[in-house]
């Protein structure tokens, strides 16, 4: 197990948007959050690496425990923790910089990298992220010229930069074609295997193909957690079942 969320409740000022969440999130495995829009997801997918900070008049009670330890206490370096938790955002985000130094940029400011070592850390990244050979010849590009699957590629490379634990995915195919969203796909599979991943989607097509864990919010409520496929083909609540199938939500 890599994260324990034990009774988290979260507050937009008194709005209480997260309702006792628990969950256990593998290591090494894919977790989906379904569910439909506004229903508390992405509040907690941000709660995994206290991004919510940033948010004016919020509240977070309950606990979040990373490897053991609750990320949720004033003691918490937040820069270390979202180094070790990383995020993959709705939209691809490249910087207005070339391919290069987008993948650079973390390990610049952690300093954990410099000349031919940090040469070998963006190779490393654009191989794990699958654009490599896309961009090997091109790392001095603006990375605004990418197409919207290479962009979000290399948003996941430079997640992956700052040797990450967790990759937290926030609808990342949202805005890209079937092939390209096909692509991140067989990525999120490849990655697994170094790393625990958290995946928003509203594609339940998607949840079922990549997932090995579904968690079902609704109105700020976890309904249900389970295995992927029993989720999708048992599933223990009316109201889920009703979700999957396009009968609610």
């Amino acid at each position: 197990m890599k994260v324990r969320v034990a009774h988290l409740n979260f507050y937009y000022g008194d709005f209480l948007a997260l309702s006792d969440i628990s969950m256990e999130i593998l290591d090494r495995q894919i977790t989906a959050l379904i569910g439909p829009s506004g229903c508390g997801k992405s509040t907690f997918l941000r709660c995994l690496n206290r991004m919510n900070d940033t948010i004016p008049c919020t509240c977070a009670e309950g606990q979040i425990l990373l490897d053991g330890v609750d990320i949720n206490t004033p003691e918490t370096d937040v820069v270390a923790l979202r180094q070790r938790v990383g995020m993959v955002f709705q939209r691809p985000n490249p910087f207005p910089q070339s391919i290069f130094d987008n993948v650079a940029f973390g390990p610049r400011v952690l300093g954990t990298h410099r000349g031919a070592g940090l040469a070998d850390v963006v190779e490393q990244s654009l191989r794990g992220a699958a654009l490599w050979t896309e961009v090997k010849d091109e790392l001095d590009h603006d990375a605004l010229s990418l197409s919207l699957g290479q962009q979000q590629r290399l948003c996941i490379a430079r997640a992956i930069a700052v040797q990450p634990e967790v990759i937290l995915m926030d609808e990342p195919c949202s805005a890209l074609d079937p092939i390209a969203t096909l692509e991140i796909e067989e990525l999120m599979q490849r990655l697994k295997e170094n790393y625990c991943i958290v995946i928003v989607t509203h594609n339940m097509q998607q949840a079922a193909r990549v997932s090995d864990w579904t968690g079902f919010f609704w109105l700020g409520e976890l309904v249900e957690f389970g295995a992927t496929e029993t989720v999708f083909t048992r599933p223990q609540h009316q109201l889920t079942e009703d979700y999957i199938t396009g009968r609610a939500g």
